[in-house]
């Protein structure tokens, strides 16, 4: 099991929430997770067929190199030779900048990978996702207090080698999330996992999610009635008009916002207009 618990330290990540979007899924054989993101959960799901997508490229990118058994070894011996350094970090963000969808262009990009990596885990924490993610410094720790953004990289680094036999299960695609449910099944043993930007914060995202976008989502995702459907959110107005409980069974968590403040998530599923497996 990797130290850490996600491959890209996602604006908004799971991490905490992850074992417990495991147990809900439990007996499925076959899960699809339209929104990827740092991809924590993938660790808690059992399921022996993951299909993993995610609009961001750089992310489905980096999960393809990783996985790879010839280009994750490289990867990881490439990034494990690189001082944590100011200036690594601002070569890997101007790469970055400048080739924003350059994985688009080829299947399985190692220079994409490698400098996306840096961006990720050099930078501050929390940003990966966002629109502002390609930007910041190296976070000094001029105190006690707290972890050490060195400890973090280097920690990150040496757990490519356990998230490369947790990523062998996955397929991974880019695809945009309703292309992605229409191919979707709505079979017994089948699970959904869905995990899209809040409305809010999720403004934040580069690939964000309207309004409209959130009643698209829960129109498709009511049809399943025979698959599994597990959903994550903040404890919002909209989302308890979209999903009421008469519908939908309501999990509430005490979760944690990007800054440590408290704030309500709850996971959904649709156990109350579902057949059983």
């Amino acid at each position: 099991m990797p130290t850490t618990t996600a491959i890209a330290p996602w604006f908004g990540c799971a991490r905490m929430m992850a074992e417990e979007v495991g147990n809900l899924l439990k007996g499925c054989r076959w899960v699809g997770i339209p929104f990827a993101g740092g991809m924590p959960e993938v660790l808690k799901i059992d399921a022996p067929t993951i299909v993993v997508s995610d609009l961001h490229r750089h992310v489905i990118n980096l999960a393809n190199v990783m996985k790879d058994r010839f280009w994750g070894a490289r990867l990881y011996r490439s990034l494990r030779r690189l001082p944590f350094h100011p200036e690594v970090l601002a070569e890997s963000q101007t790469w970055c900048k400048k080739y924003t969808d350059r994985p688009a262009k080829m299947g399985r990009d190692m220079a994409a990978a490698f400098h996306y990596f840096v961006t990720c885990w050099m930078g501050c924490s929390g940003k990966s996702g966002i629109m502002d993610e390609f930007n910041g410094g190296i976070s000094v720790r001029w105190n006690i207090s707290g972890g050490d953004s060195a400890v973090r990289y280097h920690s990150a680094v040496r757990s490519i080698i356990a998230w490369r036999r947790v990523l062998r299960r996955c397929t991974l695609v880019v695809m945009d999330c309703f292309d992605f449910l229409d191919a979707c099944q709505d079979e017994a043993r089948h699970g959904i996992y869905c995990d899209p930007p809040f409305p809010g914060p999720g403004a934040k995202y580069r690939h964000t999610f309207t309004e409209t976008d959130h009643r698209q989502l829960a129109m498709r995702l009511a049809e399943f009635t025979r698959a599994r459907v597990v959903c994550r959110f903040y404890d919002h107005p909209l989302i308890r008009e979209l999903y009421p409980t008469g519908q939908w069974t309501w999990h509430e968590f005490s979760g944690r916002k990007q800054s440590n403040a408290a704030a309500p998530e709850v996971l959904l599923t649709n156990d109350k207009q579902r057949s059983l497996f």
